[in-house]
């Protein structure tokens, strides 16, 4: 299976947990909704850093610090996703979900080439 392939499947199922828990909290918590967005982004980028280095590029030597270097591209995927919420979260969780699972996709993009080129960059162990 491709790397990129294995990236939508490994991102297709971490942006399902995202929006799940954005969903969630953008509706039950009493925060402002880009906060809680991006609150439940940065919940996610431990696991989404091991299912990709476990799963999609497995091929690759991740950089040094390769953890801090996947926190720092999830930057993006946090503003794309406080700032889909800020402008279209309504506060109600199925509406919610569908925001929050195209904000997802769209950082998938980004965070797929960053990834890819910066922190598990291609030619690395085998």
């Amino acid at each position: 299976m491709s790397t990129f392939l294995r990236f939508l499947v490994v991102g297709g199922s971490l942006a399902l947990v995202y929006a799940l828990l954005a969903a969630f909290a953008t509706s039950q918590l009493p925060w402002p909704k880009a906060v809680s967005a991006g609150a439940a982004w940065i919940a996610c980028i431990p696991l989404g850093f091991w299912c990709h280095r476990r799963f999609t590029f497995t091929g690759s030597a991740p950089r040094p610090f390769a953890l801090g270097l996947y926190a720092l591209t999830q930057v993006i995927g946090i503003g794309i996703g406080a700032g889909t919420s800020f402008l279209f979260a309504t506060g109600r969780f199925w509406p919610d979900l569908l925001v929050h699972l195209c904000a997802s996709a769209l950082a998938a993009v980004a965070s797929y080439v960053i990834n890819r080129r910066l922190t598990f960059p291609a030619g690395g162990r085998t």
